[in-house]
């Protein structure tokens, strides 16, 4: 009995150094059996027996000190349900035609982890040097290709396949903006060009490595190249279907945006708001869809637009009212749902989400944690989201995420960080 006892103050004690009880745990402690004898009115409130809190305050230590540590083993024990990144390893590389969603691998600088859309990790792209902090990186709707140094306006790029190598030889020219097409292997670009007074807005379709194989020129509004203010940019872009929406908005500047035809420039829609009116448009990836933001999703009181609005490309008809509060911040593949922020996605302070139908406004799903939106990718084989989260105090270009996987139905995955975004 005597050895058995030994064996276990043994072990209670080298459990205890390797998970000490916080250092005012014995004073909080002490502090809390004396202002409870204090305030019991059996005895008048009289002084405590020193004694008796001695023992008191001993036993309630030792009572935490064990359920600390059963608390610390149970934990040990539990199995994730998705790698950690105390788990990782080299999935191999990712298999071809399979849709993934990629970050970071935070142990291995220069990997990239492709989760598929069930949350599984299927594959590891292992690039010749890790990805730069200070440059922008993103991978395709479909995860089949990457463009590393993609920061929008005015961007050279290097583009990499699915497995990581460059293709297309050097750094790609820079374009107005530039953005992937609903196929996953395009890229729609706007140009301005060629340079001097008979330059002509041209958009078009580009393989990753190859040029533009074809351009058309569009008949956007030539003053905004003569106010010097050219905040032009891709609403949306679908090779598909044939369409782009391209924007403009500035504040304090009328806002609009057009609706082209990529193979012959022909416009096919084009409407313009008031100044501060809307914040910004965004387009379904079929270019169907059109969501008009209310400038109040960004917490504007006036002027701001009383709705924000979804309408039908084809005929420009109204198929959504939604309060001006919201912003829509995606629509799903086939068009039938939209990711929208009810509280205003901006950078340090935490993104409430839900998923609502496009047709009846029903929601889907709902998000009112204190994370902040990082990105959103759209599924590309199925009818959900990817929605990457982030602490709202990381202001780097790649914060470290979370993923959470929300299928049509609602149901949600989380594949829990912290991942480098890429």
């Amino acid at each position: 009995m005597a050895d058995l006892r030994t064996e276990i103050k043994d072990g209670f004690d080298k459990e205890q150094l390797a998970f000490p009880p916080p250092p005012a745990m014995r004073h909080e402690i002490v502090q809390a059996v004396v202002s409870g004898r204090q305030g019991n009115p059996v005895d008048g409130g009289r002084q405590p027996n020193l004694q008796w809190v001695a023992v008191a305050a001993a036993i309630l230590i030792t009572v935490a000190i064990v359920a600390g540590l059963m608390s610390v083993r149970l934990a040990q024990r539990q199995v994730p349900a998705y790698p950690s990144p105390a788990t990782l390893k080299d999935y191999g590389p990712p298999p071809a035609g399979v849709p993934l969603v990629y970050v970071q691998d935070p142990k291995h600088p220069g990997w990239l982890i492709g989760f598929d859309w069930s949350g599984t990790p299927r594959g590891t792209v292992k690039l010749a040097q890790p990805v730069d902090p200070l440059t922008a990186f993103g991978q395709s709707p479909d995860g089949s290709a990457f463009a590393y140094g993609y920061n929008g306006k005015n961007s050279t790029i290097q583009f990499l396949d699915r497995l990581g190598q460059p293709v297309g030889g050097p750094a790609s020219p820079g374009y107005q903006d530039q953005m992937w097409a609903d196929d996953g292997r395009q890229m729609c670009t706007l140009e301005w060009s060629p340079p001097g007074l008979n330059a002509q807005w041209r958009l078009g379709l580009r393989l990753p490595d190859a040029p533009a194989s074809r351009t058309s020129v569009v008949a956007l509004d030539p003053n905004i190249v003569v106010s010097g203010i050219i905040a032009v940019s891709f609403a949306g872009c679908s090779a598909r279907n044939d369409e782009a929406v391209i924007q403009y908005s500035y504040m304090g500047r009328p806002s609009a945006y057009w609706v082209f035809r990529i193979s012959d420039g022909k416009t096919l829609a084009h409407l313009t708001f008031a100044t501060n009116q809307e914040v910004n448009f965004v387009a379904s990836p079929d270019g169907t869809l059109i969501a008009e933001n209310s400038a109040k999703s960004t917490s504007q009181i006036a002027p701001a637009a009383p709705s924000t609005i979804i309408r039908r490309v084809s005929d420009m008809s109204v198929i959504a009212t939604l309060d001006p509060s919201v912003a829509v911040l995606a629509f799903n593949r086939d068009s039938s749902l939209a990711l929208v922020a009810t509280t205003p996605w901006a950078p340090g302070i935490a993104t409430h989400l839900e998923i609502i139908e496009v047709r009846g406004g029903a929601v889907v799903w709902r998000l009112d944690g204190n994370a902040q939106l990082s990105s959103v990718l759209v599924q590309p084989d199925g009818r959900g989201f990817g929605v990457l989260l982030q602490d709202p105090r990381d202001s780097g270009v790649h914060p470290l995420v979370s993923i959470v996987i929300v299928h049509a139905d609602g149901t949600a995955k989380t594949i829990l960080g912290p991942y480098p975004h890429l």
